[in-house]
């Protein structure tokens, strides 16, 4: 029994230490992929999904993507995200990869953004749509194509049980379709169903773990992450360090080889909660005012290691588990440094 006791007791000790990420279950937004009878055969359409699966908020962001041909092949085909803006309004707020059809059949990607968000709000409500048109270039010069017809699978006309809308024409980012913007289903051919479907994750996609050490005057730094560490992207994942003390230099680190959890020293309230080898990023300043913890670092990890030589994993694949915490000047304590708690996260696609 005193065993049991002292293991419980143990437990307890160390519960703020230990990492207990939820797996967030990913949620399908669209209709079932599969194959229908007509192909469509508008050049440059845009399709909207409205169906009964969406809006979604955030915290969260896209994870794959899928549709159905396995007739036409070549074309290319391109996945938006939409932002709801007003009644009966939708908004292009990102342009994913653009993919060649191979007329297989069903055919999953993973979405890869080249402008626009990388993650959900959770103020903001969105849904998904693609065009029959490819993009090439990087954003803010990204150049459309001529669009093509006759690609993804759909079942109508007049069928408004999983509703999908259409507009023709080029999306760019801020592109509105609907009210104020191109209309939808102008021509009339409305209540269509497509088999294309979006998978989001809710993420967040990263979990805290450790104790942030207490500063000289009382700050608990606390690091996030905002965005979705897609290692196909360049950037668009950072962590942020908040509440710390006001102008203090510090940095985040990272490694590879899981966590640990080991005094700073011996009188410090910190604790190395990364294990060894580590990586340092680049040093900022937090800002804010001397004595308050109103600072705060913002490090763009995909930036870092896309434009790091030698960077510690690079290049990354999709899968890898990362450890991550910040560290800053705080001259009257021990060592003369702090630690803020730490953060684990899964690069993705």
């Amino acid at each position: 029994m005193k065993i049991r006791s002292t293991a419980l007791a143990l437990l307890s000790l160390l519960a703020p230490f230990l990492a207990t990420p939820a797996a967030a279950a990913p949620t399908d937004v669209g209709s079932p992929v599969i194959d229908r009878p007509i192909n469509d055969s508008s050049v440059g359409l845009v399709l909207l999904y409205l169906g009964p699966t969406q809006p979604v908020t955030g915290p969260g962001f896209v994870q794959n993507w899928s549709f159905f041909d396995n007739e036409s092949g070549s074309g290319k085909v391109t996945p938006l995200v939409f932002e709801r803006t007003g009644t009966n309004q939708w908004t292009v707020v990102a342009i994913g990869t653009s993919r060649t059809n191979t007329g297989a059949g069903a055919q999953t990607h993973p979405f890869a953004t080249i402008a626009g968000i990388t993650s959900f709000d959770p103020a903001r409500q969105y849904t998904f749509g693609f065009t029959h048109r490819g993009y090439t270039g990087t954003a803010p010069n990204l150049v459309p194509d001529g669009g093509y017809g006759g690609i993804v699978d759909f079942t109508g006309y007049n069928v408004f049980t999983d509703r999908w809308a259409y507009a023709s024409g080029t999306m760019a980012l801020g592109s509105v379709l609907g009210t104020g913007g191109l209309a939808l289903d102008a021509s009339g051919f409305g209540g269509r169903i497509y088999s294309a479907s979006f998978q989001t994750n809710a993420g967040p996609g990263w979990t805290n773990y450790c104790t942030a050490g207490t500063s000289t005057n009382g700050c608990t730094p606390t690091i996030v992450a905002v965005g979705s560490p897609s290692v196909s992207q360049a950037s668009g994942f950072n962590l942020r360090v908040l509440n710390l003390e006001g102008q203090k230099q510090g940095l985040v680190f990272y490694g590879l080889s899981g966590s640990s959890i080991s005094p700073w020293s011996p009188t410090s309230s910190s604790f190395l909660c990364v294990k060894a080898p580590t990586q340092r990023m680049t040093l900022g300043q937090s800002g804010g005012t001397v004595n308050q913890c109103n600072g705060n670092f913002t490090f763009d990890w995909l930036q870092f290691v896309a434009s790091t030589p030698g960077a510690l994993g690079a290049p990354f694949a999709s899968g890898t588990t990362v450890h991550a915490q910040a560290w800053y000047r705080d001259p009257p304590a021990p060592k003369t440094t702090n630690l803020s708690n730490a953060i684990q996260f899964v690069t993705l696609p």
